[in-house]
């Protein structure tokens, strides 16, 4: 049998239902608990530091989401313990739909109208192009890749920027350090998808910042620590950036006397635009643990040099 320990994210008898449609001969149980000690594989969501160290059994971990920067800061995770990330289909359809959600919610000025209706104001203002926008979605894979043609889709101009060249219909790649400045270069809005590496750190920033358009929007998705708070702060002061819709932040659940919770050019979401679905997720979760305790390569499986 094999054992499999559980921990964080979604409800635990949610997966078990789920998971059982596509595995045979397996128990799932607490991580914490005395059996889940024993466990021969960790589905997790940010296990306590040092904990999945102390599994005597343990022969794969497999994340619950897309993002693995949690594993990537223990270093108590044996390395030598194949690591997946979650790739789900219907986690790219969810944050697809709030990328372009909060993108639309900017270009078609709708804090602005809610506002007129809060104080009664039949005052129409001049409409933005309906198509041509300059949107760039950073990191354009498994997510990015299908949030970027849903973008052109809907007329706007769509660039992607990613770590190596790749073809998207209808979306403009640029690729690698060289290609960062002409993929940002004058774009309306931008969208941050990327995981989070030493390389993605602080790459929105004040230098990113000053080579986008006048008044362009920031769409964080990605992870938190990839956006500097202060510099985005002071870009919204000068009018360089005309406001954010943030999902991911450097501290999280984001502080009470944060200045982001209050800032009227800030739209905050509580890491929710693409939550796991076990519905969608378990057949790729028990493949993953089939091929691992079948002694094969699993799909999906993190690079630790890489960062995901």
């Amino acid at each position: 049998m094999t054992i499999i320990g559980f921990y964080g994210g979604s409800k635990i008898d949610g997966w078990r239902t789920k998971l059982g449609r596509h595995l045979d001969d397996f128990t799932l149980v607490d991580l914490m608990s005395p059996e889940g000690q024993l466990a021969d594989i960790a589905l997790v969501w940010a296990p306590p530091e040092g904990q999945l160290a102390k599994m005597p059994n343990l022969q794969g971990i497999i994340m619950q989401g897309q993002g693995v920067d949690y594993m990537m800061r223990d270093q108590t995770v044996p390395r030598d313990v194949p690591l997946v990330r979650l790739v789900d289909p219907d986690m790219s359809n969810a944050l697809s739909h709030w990328a372009i959600l909060t993108a639309l919610d900017f270009w078609r000025d709708a804090a602005y109208y809610r506002d007129c209706q809060i104080s009664k104001t039949w005052q129409p203002i001049a409409q933005r192009p309906a198509s041509g926008a300059k949107i760039g979605i950073m990191g354009v894979g498994a997510i990015g890749g299908v949030m970027a043609q849903r973008f052109a889709a809907l007329g706007f101009d769509v660039r992607g920027w990613a770590r190596t060249m790749r073809q998207i219909d209808n979306v403009e790649i640029f690729a690698g350090d060289d290609g960062l400045a002409p993929f940002l270069d004058g774009l309306n809005i931008l969208v941050s998808v990327l995981p989070l590496t030493p390389a993605t750190t602080g790459i929105m920033n004040h230098q990113l910042f000053n080579q986008l358009a006048k008044g362009a929007y920031i769409i964080n998705g990605g992870r938190g620590p990839q956006l500097v708070e202060a510099d985005l702060l002071d870009a919204i002061g000068t009018g360089q950036i005309a406001g954010a819709a943030l999902d991911v932040f450097a501290t999280e659940p984001l502080p009470a006397d944060h200045a982001f919770w209050t800032h009227p050019k800030i739209t905050i979401w509580p890491h929710v635009a693409a939550q796991t679905n076990p519905n969608t997720a378990a057949m790729q979760v028990a493949a993953a643990i089939t091929a691992i305790m079948a002694g094969r390569e699993p799909e999906n499986r993190v690079d630790w040099a890489r960062g995901y």
